[in-house]
């Protein structure tokens, strides 16, 4: 849904405070003959940390088996602590929030409050579907996590209907969810985008 992409905005957004990193915990499909999402988040404005990659396009623990890997939230919060020192650093997971990282049932919501981020952004598509899709994932996250969570509209595969766009952000707002970024489809630049 664009991830990638948005996480590139932000952390170009960020470098204009001071050393920005891009961390991709888990990549798989490093494989498929296209750069790694860090890197190509990164640009030429943020450093580029990749700390496990897997060459199937696979789930994260589907594609870890397959490449003998020992997936677990212990080790990736283990890696995630030895990275450089960074003013900011803009991390991108791999598939949503509920995507197990772990055997034991662990995933991306128990990875975000290990690592306690100032902010977490939830990149939902622009689309009919949106408010469910961004209401069930800061559900799921408040469970785990007791920060700040904000939802990033992306227009990842069609700019939508004008009426389902006016409807998705009064539906995601109605929730009592904030919006900090906004980007249409195919856009080089995002439309708005309200870091704190």
């Amino acid at each position: 849904m664009g991830k990638t992409r948005v996480a590139s905005w932000i952390a170009r957004a960020l470098s204009a405070r001071g050393v920005t990193q891009v961390v991709k915990p888990v990549e798989s499909g490093v494989a498929a003959g296209r750069p790694a999402d860090a890197l190509a988040a990164a640009g030429d404005w943020a450093s580029a940390h990749t700390l496990v990659a897997l060459p199937l396009p696979l789930a994260p623990l589907a594609a870890a088996t397959q490449a003998n890997v020992r997936l677990s939230l212990p080790w990736l919060t283990g890696l995630y602590t030895k990275l450089p020192a960074a003013a900011h650093r803009v991390i991108e997971g791999a598939g949503g929030v509920a995507v197990p990282i772990d055997p034991l049932g662990k995933d991306w919501a128990d990875f975000i409050a290990a690592i306690r981020p100032d902010l977490v952004v939830v990149v939902v598509d622009d689309r009919l579907g949106a408010i469910n899709q961004a209401r069930l994932a800061t559900d799921y996250l408040a469970a785990r996590h007791a920060g700040s969570v904000g939802i990033w509209l992306n227009a990842a595969h069609a700019t939508p209907d004008p009426a389902v766009a006016l409807a998705n952000r009064e539906g995601i707002r109605d929730a009592g969810l904030s919006i900090i970024g906004e980007s249409s489809f195919g856009a080089l630049n995002p439309e708005r985008m309200e870091l704190p």
